[in-house]
């Protein structure tokens, strides 16, 4: 047993070493007002960013333990694409409780408690009773809190949840510019849809990369959301559209000179001159195919001979070589393309126009999709005066979309739950009405029950016509789904942690609420009067508010402006909650795998060992 204990203590001093040295590099850059982190190469490259999976990813782990930290990292950014540098403030946060506590624990009561015990009883928290905690305790704080009168956010919703996502990662003034320029990408890709859908946000995040090109060179200021698909290629011959109308364009997905042999035909070998005289002729017959086909531009794959140029220049066509093939797939599958008869190497396509544009002073080609509904395809021009500004807000803004579709499949999922909710209740409500009280109903404890506040509903039984669908970020926030930036959720959960007796064993709960709000008091360590101050006033509302009742009960809410720190409602950063939730989670996972190692052992590569001669070795077999 002593021996055990001593294994563990000493995984937890290697796993403590390894994530301290990770926390001093991320600390320094989390929230809006963090800085950046300086790489440089040996040979004279250097890399600035504050993104935390890039930053953990360029320090180049070779540690076993490191390593493990850094694929528990990974994996949780490639679930919400949030929070990889709050990982590892609350990581070493909690393993500094866990080694506390045992010390604690075997000094006053000579208990063995052991570091895998406690990681283990954390995990089993984690599984069992952390999903109730945050549904019934913090929730409904997160709902309520953004419907007091005058702190609403009704159609801001999105704005703010972006300008709370990008402000970590790039800063408050790229975070400005981005902002506007993400919800328009969004606005224009729906159509204007409001309806509750998570189809536009999943296909931006699907289609991200072929969705926005980079300009580097230029300011931040010069990027801009542009109609349809944009090329990152110049037109090999450009001639003007001849009309405003519709547009005909052919996609080619080979070399015209080349002979195509369908399946099942006989293939013949050739001499040269008669080859290059059956090519010639091939040739000819596919550009008079072509030309029949009254189109007026040229999109291909790959590039075209010179005699394809001349002759489309001599016909006035616009051709596009080079193309990115997964960009023209897109480009089909948006505007159904329809492929000709006996031309099997040929799709045509109608766009709505085609322009050659200029950002930076190089030439990119952009196309025009007709509009018919969801999805109106966007491009994202995004523009920095260095290449390093460039990557960051290229993946502040992938990033973007894809923690707004864990949102948002995290929400639809609680509405639709909340929407059984109600139902089961609407029947009981039905049957004591028939037969008297329900015993479902009799027997259910309402009080303890924290729930979702709900839009309103008219009381009268009167139809007023089909109900317009809901707007997704109006539900969104009434469904408890976003917090204010700041320590709202910390604090929410801390205090329920410590409240929620019914919930897990206490030592636990402690733990991991005394962790939660030491990562947050680390955030502002230079600042301890600013936590201070906040803690206090935003313990002294919730016993006034008395946790698990309603926050209207308090009127307009002033206080809570003035405890969570806005500027205003125009400037209000706001957070997932799920995102938070899940972040909880796979921090206690990770702990239970790092604490989980009984020993490192170092095997040398084949480099690294020792050469041996051919008699050193018979000499070992005689041995």
């Amino acid at each position: 047993m002593a021996k055990t204990c001593v294994s563990e203590s000493a995984s937890l001093q290697a796993s403590l070493s390894v994530v301290g040295a990770l926390e001093c590099v991320v600390r320094r850059c989390v929230g809006p007002e963090g800085g950046s982190v300086l790489f440089t190469k040996d040979t004279g490259e250097t890399l600035i960013t504050r993104h935390g999976q890039r930053i953990l990813t360029s320090l180049h782990l070779d540690h076993p333990i490191a390593r493990m930290v850094l694929e528990c990292v990974c994996a949780h950014d490639r679930v919400t694409a949030d929070g990889s540098k709050s990982f590892i403030l609350l990581l070493a946060t909690l393993l500094r409780g866990i080694r506390d506590s045992v010390n604690r624990q075997h000094k006053a009561t000579w208990n063995l408690a052991t570091p895998r015990n406690l990681a283990n009883r954390l995990l089993a928290f984690c599984w069992k009773e952390l999903d109730d905690v945050i549904d019934h305790c913090v929730v409904p704080y997160a709902s309520s809190l953004f419907l007091l009168n005058g702190y609403r956010l009704e159609g801001r919703v999105l704005p703010a949840l972006v300008r709370g996502y990008v402000a970590g990662r790039v800063g408050i003034g790229q975070a400005e510019i981005l902002t506007p320029l993400l919800c328009e990408l969004y606005n224009k890709v729906s159509d204007e849809q409001d309806h509750l859908t998570e189809e536009p946000i999943a296909f931006l995040n699907s289609n991200f990369s072929l969705l926005h090109i980079t300009v580097s060179g230029l300011p931040t200021g010069r990027s801009q959301v542009v109609e349809g698909i944009v090329f990152a290629r110049d037109w090999s011959v450009w001639r003007e559209a001849p009309h405003c109308g519709p547009v005909k364009a052919l996609i080619v997905s080979q070399c015209l000179d080349k002979p195509l042999a369908a399946v099942g035909e006989n293939v013949s070998i050739c001499f040269q001159q008669d080859w290059l005289l059956h090519s010639e002729r091939i040739m000819e017959a596919r550009l008079a195919a072509m030309l029949s086909l009254q189109a007026h531009v040229v999109l291909s794959s790959v590039k075209q001979p010179e005699r394809m140029l001349e002759w489309a220049r001599e016909n006035s066509l616009a051709v596009l070589e080079c193309m990115d093939s997964e960009q023209l797939e897109l480009l089909c599958q948006l505007t159904a393309a329809d492929t000709p008869p006996l031309q099997p190497m040929l799709r045509v396509v109608m766009l709505s126009f085609y322009r050659r544009l200029h950002p930076g002073g190089g030439g990119v080609a952009q196309l025009g999709i007709p509009c018919c509904g969801f999805p109106h395809a966007h491009t994202l021009v995004l523009c920095a005066p260095t290449a390093g500004a460039l990557e960051q807000s290229m993946c502040a803004s992938r990033g973007t979309f894809a923690m707004l579709q864990h949102l948002c499949h995290a929400v639809l999922r609680r509405t639709e739950q909340t929407s059984e909710t109600h139902t089961l209740n609407d029947s009981c409500t039905r049957e004591t009405e028939r037969d008297g009280v329900c015993e479902a109903c009799e027997n259910h404890d309402h009080h303890d029950q924290c729930h979702i506040p709900l839009p309103d509903q008219s009381s009268s039984g009167q139809s007023r016509g089909p109900a317009s669908p809901p707007d997704l970020w109006d539900v969104i926030l009434k469904a408890g789904g976003v917090l204010p930036v700041g320590g709202a959720f910390e604090f929410l959960l801390h205090h329920s942690l410590l409240h929620c007796c019914n919930h897990g064993d206490t030592q636990s709960r402690r733990l991991l609420a005394e962790a939660i709000l030491s990562m947050f008091r680390s955030l502002h360590s230079h600042k301890p009067r600013y936590f201070l101050q906040h803690h206090t006033h935003f313990m002294s509302k919730l016993q006034i508010m008395k946790l698990g009742h309603a926050v209207r009960e308090l009127g307009s809410g002033s206080e809570f402006r003035l405890a969570l720190r806005p500027e205003g409602p125009a400037s209000l950063c706001v957070e997932s909650v799920c995102s938070k939730h899940q972040l909880v989670v796979s921090v206690l996972q990770c702990v239970s795998r790092l604490l989980c190692v009984g020993a490192i052992l170092y095997i040398p590569s084949l480099a690294q060992r020792p050469l041996t001669t051919c008699s050193e070795e018979s000499e070992e077999e005689n041995i």
